[in-house]
């Protein structure tokens, strides 16, 4: 490691925001803490208007209180609050500030942010660089803040393609392929966890439910494969972004509301370890996607997967290993991903391959790749 560097700031969504960029962001920090650096964590006031939220709340209590120093600093829609941020980064005297993107809403105020840092490096870590919903000039916001830093982790092979495709070579130059690490945050996976009974066989989708996700492809499939494979259950678990009346009358219509648990709401960290521990496959069946810290929830509790081939999903799964890979939007494929998965007792086989698997996506591994960026 680089002892030059041993202050880090970071600049971004943290504790008590809910989310998954918010979750990374704290395991990356409490990692490089944990190795013995000074890390400080420049959060939101607030991180949406309300009128653009269509959750419950942007906030949630976590399964741990972080030891670590988070202050709020800045509210990305108020610019009268951005200039905070620079003087508070610039008290704390970063070697290093790395900055959590992942929506072109944020690149306005972390272009002027960054653009008043100088003579302190700037590492973006971009967890998406080519975006699920249409943003009016995302990649003219996307480049306005990508000029100022001096590198740009992604995490998947796809999101390094988007980075050359979408940016010109002055900015994509300065990308890194990175990973998304494996969580081990929600609890310690039991011996037993890789030797689940046959039991009824349960599917769960798990996350934040937007169109994209595809909860309607899964549940067509599930319609196909409920004949074929006896006492299958599906539990879904996630927020919709919207309203889930949609997929409550798409349970109804195809008559499987004895087979769907439906739990229309954020799930907070001590819920998710009883999600996944009665589950034998977690399924993404995605219509896009970049990386999903879904997989790595999924692998932490060496629970395999069924997922769509696209984006970069497929970097996560070892294919008949680790999990199914099946083509996107097609719910007829997906069906015959579930039946094989189940009829051929597949749980037990992967659930034992992946904890070597996990092995290469550790938060120790990314740490070291950022830093020596």
């Amino acid at each position: 490691m680089r002892q030059e560097i041993w202050k880090i700031a970071m600049l971004g969504p943290a504790p008590p925001f809910r989310g998954g960029i918010s979750q990374f962001a704290l395991m990356l920090a409490t990692e490089y803490q944990r190795r013995g650096y000074n890390v400080k964590m420049f959060n939101f006031i607030r991180q949406y208007p309300q009128i653009l939220f269509p959750g419950d709340s942007q906030t949630t209590e976590f399964s741990s209180q972080p030891d670590l120093d988070i202050e709020p600093v800045f509210t990305p829609y108020l610019c009268g609050t951005w200039n905070r941020a620079v003087q508070e980064i610039r008290n704390f005297e970063p070697d290093v500030v790395i900055v959590s993107y992942f929506l072109p809403w944020f690149a306005p105020s972390y272009a002027w942010i960054c653009k008043r840092l100088r003579g302190i490096k700037i590492i973006c870590l971009a967890h998406n660089v080519d975006f699920h919903e249409k943003w009016p000039g995302a990649d003219v916001l996307t480049k306005a803040f990508f000029k100022h830093c001096n590198r740009i982790v992604v995490l998947s092979g796809a999101s390094f393609r988007d980075l050359q495709r979408k940016m010109p070579a002055a900015v994509s130059s300065r990308g890194l392929q990175a990973f998304h690490p494996i969580y081990d945050c929600y609890g310690e996976v039991a011996a037993s966890d890789g030797n689940k009974q046959p039991g009824d066989p349960t599917l769960l989708f798990f996350g934040l439910i937007k169109e994209y996700k595809g909860l309607d492809v899964l549940l067509k499939a599930m319609k196909k494969a409920a004949g074929k494979v006896s006492g299958l259950r599906l539990i879904v678990a996630g927020e919709v972004y919207g309203n889930p009346a949609q997929y409550r009358k798409m349970i109804r219509e195809l008559g499987l509301e004895d087979r769907v648990e439906a739990h229309f709401r954020y799930v907070t960290d001590l819920e998710i370890g009883g999600f996944f521990r009665s589950s034998h496959a977690c399924v993404l069946p995605y219509k896009s996607a970049t990386q999903s810290g879904v997989i790595a929830t999924s692998y932490s509790f060496n629970v395999p997967v069924i997922c769509s081939d696209v984006g970069g999903l497929s970097e996560y799964v070892l294919a008949n290993e680790t999990g199914l890979l099946v083509p996107p939007n097609d719910p007829d494929a997906l069906a015959r991903a579930i039946i094989r998965f189940f009829n051929e007792g597949l749980f037990q086989p992967m659930s034992a391959n992946i904890p070597a698997f996990k092995e290469r996506y550790s938060w120790q591994t990314l740490a070291d790749m950022i830093l020596e960026a």
